[in-house]
């Protein structure tokens, strides 16, 4: 298997980000038009974001940023504050709005389309671009497509430190902890966007089979400074990690079933883009990942997995499992598809193996830490709610295949889910806000 390759032809990146990017503003702009009321995100934007810009653009230049009604830190009520003083809170500031989401899918699609062609370009970033929880948050005011899209700029300005391919380390370091401590600024939790220098050498050392030196693992450590930075003075502003008003609902401790909910995620999510490289089909129906699997639910029915008000909900597999049977607080959806996720990601491992280049194994290593590293911070809180783990998950996926099939990765899988993912957004954006 030859691996991926970053193709330097800047025209494939600028069709499939084009491409995708206007699939996506269509579906947004056609939902923001008609006015759909009665979603989940259309209430957050009622109650609280929109609330919010308003009382921050009133109070500008100096709003009160100890407590708001926001879980998050104020990046992003900032930003759409300063636009509301200018054009008003109107249609403008949704279009606004809905551009985060646009250049979320297009970076998304310009990096499939360098790394695997134009038409799995456009295909990833419609598979994004189509899920309900990046689709509903370009039709209403939230802040997680921002806050994306700043974890998105933290990875990709890291990736060619993995791959080996710049020559300027440092300036990549210091352009990862800005975009981490930007990411911060947004959603304080996506302080581990910093840690992605760190991830990127330990990658690139595990491709080329040796320990990170000192003095990679140094600089990985001085990256980590800019976010923390944030962190720390919203801490201080706050006293706790999220703002007071919030500090019950989401400041209540780790959540113990949001590993076993993200390795759920990756089974619908990411297994259909891992099936899209050449040679996972066998590696994954081996016996081996069937041993794998079993043992993995044994592990998951360690903690309780049912569905429960502001602990365990929140996102379309909690409303499946919720309908669901769950003998002693195990979930019969969630656990077996929690095991299928360890499978897919072992699967992936073992294909990763044979890769050919030092890069393909450095840039799938590198997007399964990212991955990994999401998850760790998601379990510090206390809710669980697919919105926050589900668009990483997507993005990370789709490099870690990219990363090993290249130019050879099947597109069919990925086109499939987007069906699934656009059937889900209809609903979710079209039916249930027209009810």
């Amino acid at each position: 298997m030859s691996g991926a390759m970053v193709d330097r032809n800047e025209g494939a990146g600028w069709k499939a980000a084009v491409g995708a990017g206007a699939v996506h503003l269509s579906l947004a702009l056609l939902a923001i038009l008609l006015g759909i009321e009665g979603t989940s995100e259309w209430y957050d934007q009622k109650d609280y974001h929109l609330p919010v810009i308003r009382a921050f653009s009133e109070a500008l230049p100096t709003p009160n940023l100890s407590d708001y009604q926001s879980a998050t830190t104020p990046g992003y009520h900032l930003i759409m504050a300063i636009a509301a003083r200018i054009v008003g809170d109107g249609l403008a500031l949704s279009l606004l709005n809905a551009a985060f989401g646009v250049a979320l899918v297009a970076l998304v699609a310009a990096l499939l389309a360098r790394m695997a062609g134009v038409a799995a370009g456009v295909a990833g970033g419609l598979l994004l671009g189509a899920s309900p929880y990046v689709l509903s948050s370009s039709v209403w005011l939230t802040t997680d497509n921002l806050a994306s899209l700043a974890l998105l700029a933290a990875f990709l300005a890291a990736m060619p430190i993995a791959a080996g391919t710049t020559r300027y380390p440092v300036r990549s370091g210091a352009l990862v902890a800005a975009c981490a401590a930007a990411a911060a600024i947004v959603r304080q939790i996506l302080a581990y966007a910093a840690a992605f220098v760190g991830a990127a050498i330990v990658a690139r050392a595990i491709s080329e089979r040796r320990m990170p030196k000192a003095t990679e693992l140094i600089a990985a450590s001085l990256a980590l400074l800019p976010a923390v930075a944030v962190v720390v003075t919203f801490v201080w502003l706050w006293g706790g990690l999220v703002p007071p008003s919030f500090r019950q609902y989401h400041g209540g401790g780790a959540n113990p079933v949001t590993p076993v909910y993200v390795l759920a995620v990756i089974a619908v999510w990411a297994l259909p883009t891992f099936v899209g490289i050449p040679g996972y089909f066998r590696e994954f129906f081996s016996a081996r990942m069937l041993v794998l699997a079993v043992l993995a639910a044994l592990v998951f029915c360690a903690v309780p997995s049912n569905y429960v008000v502001h602990v365990r909900f929140g996102g379309v597999l909690w409303s499946v499992a919720e309908k669901l049977p769950a003998p002693w607080e195990r979930s019969v959806l969630l656990v077996p598809l929690a095991a299928i996720g360890a499978a897919a990601i072992g699967a992936y491992l073992r294909v990763l193996a044979r890769s050919a280049t030092a890069e393909s194994r450095a840039m799938g290593v590198f997007a399964l830490l990212a991955l990994l590293g999401m998850t760790v911070a998601q379990t510090a809180n206390s809710q669980c709610f697919e919105r926050y783990v589900q668009p990483p998950t997507v993005f990370f996926a789709l490099t870690a295949a990219a990363a090993v099939a290249g130019r050879q990765l099947r597109i069919w899988p990925i086109a499939a889910m987007t069906a699934v993912a656009t059937g889900l957004s209809l609903f979710n954006v079209y039916r249930i806000g027209a009810n």
